[in-house]
């Protein structure tokens, strides 16, 4: 009887210990997907941050360039005030002219490299550099990308002089869509009409469009997305 006891005794410590190493294990996978959660969210911030960064450059040496010429690049007054104009793979003269605006060189995409202005002179007549252009700054195919590679970015100019721009019907809808991609789609509805204002005179921003980059914008738009 003593034996049966004992042997009792072992098996419940036996359960004991395969219990325990469940929890650590299920502790160990919980702990995985939280540090990988922190990561993807580290990750993601540092890539936003580093895209406004170089929004925010472009922005100030487009303030640089009216400055200097009394005028906005004429690339950027292709469109009406408030029509984005997109520079990128899909508008590869318009991406080449912004580039020329403000290296004050053209770009050989087919050698990675710049040479003097020629067809794009009408961009900046001095040939003065306003912005150096990086290399993180271009994709592989030669383009200007966002910090996930994506080169749909897009640019709005004050016309009128008023500091302040107004984004059309249909660039204000794909703004709130890729919004709600990433907010409450109420919060988006509550900030309203807020969100077609903007109150600088250049406006550069890309859309979450269910690919892989994100909403950033040159200007404070997330403070009405706060209230």
């Amino acid at each position: 009887m003593a034996f049966s006891k004992r042997s009792t005794a072992k098996r419940r410590s036996g359960f004991t210990l395969i219990e325990l190493l469940v929890v650590i294990t299920i502790i160990g996978i919980l702990a995985g997907i939280m540090f990988n959660s922190g990561l993807f969210s580290f990750l993601k911030s540092a890539e936003v941050k580093k895209t406004k960064s170089i929004f925010r450059a472009w922005v100030t040496q487009i303030y640089q360039y009216k400055e200097t010429y009394k005028h906005f690049p004429p690339v950027l007054l292709q469109n009406q005030e408030g029509d984005p104009l997109e520079i990128g793979q899909n508008f590869q003269e318009v991406h080449d002219r912004f580039l020329a605006a403000l290296k004050g060189r053209e770009w050989d995409r087919t050698n990675n490299s710049w040479i003097p202005l020629d067809q794009y002179r009408d961009e900046n007549k001095r040939s003065r550099e306003f912005h150096s252009f990086g290399e993180d700054e271009f994709g592989e195919n030669g383009f200007l990308v966002d910090a996930w590679g994506g080169d749909r970015i897009f640019i709005v100019v004050d016309r009128d002089g008023d500091g302040l721009i107004e984004l059309e019907a249909t660039a204000f809808t794909n703004l709130k869509d890729a919004l709600i991609r990433e907010y409450d789609s109420q919060i988006v509805e509550n900030a309203g009409d807020k969100l077609k204002f903007i109150h600088e005179k250049v406006g550069i921003y890309i859309l979450n469009d269910g690919g892989d980059s994100l909403n950033v914008f040159s200007w404070n738009i997330e403070k009405y997305l706060e209230e």
